[in-house]
């Protein structure tokens, strides 16, 4: 599937949401890897919302597909995943040359959790769910800033 473009809504809804979310820089291609339907749903339209285009994976599985078919700028990375767990997506971006796009890993679990392997989120960051939509907003827009 490939990145969804932003759905154009009219233009009283628009004004609305222009002044609660942040002044975008540039178009941003974000994989965001996400099982849950709900809070990838969520996630999603926050980002398009923002003017940001969005694929999104249900597993691991379909994550490592897509990431073969096309390297975003950012990764918003879920850890808890059906197939093959997140960090395992993320080892294996890392080791398929793509070492410089940002992830951001959004999970339940503290950074704690992720004794081996701090290395693999730089570039990156790491945001404990639960998270408002602004709040990834504002990380991927950084992560690409950075």
């Amino acid at each position: 599937m490939p990145y969804a473009h932003p759905a154009a809504p009219s233009s009283q809804p628009l004004q609305r949401e222009a002044k609660r979310l942040p002044t975008r820089t540039q178009t941003v291609r974000i994989l965001l890897v996400e099982d849950e339907p709900v809070t990838s749903q969520v996630f999603a339209r926050a980002l398009q919302r923002n003017g940001h285009h969005v694929r999104v994976a249900k597993d691991g599985m379909q994550a490592l597909h897509a990431l073969r078919d096309d390297t975003p700028d950012v990764v918003v990375l879920d850890l808890g995943l059906p197939t093959m767990p997140g960090i395992e997506v993320l080892r294996r971006l890392r080791e398929s040359g793509s070492a410089s796009v940002p992830v951001i890993v959004v999970s339940g679990a503290s950074e704690r959790m992720l004794k081996h392997g701090r290395e693999l989120l730089q570039p990156g960051a790491w945001l404990e769910k639960p998270l408002r939509p602004a709040e990834l907003v504002a990380a991927v827009e950084a992560a690409v800033r950075a």
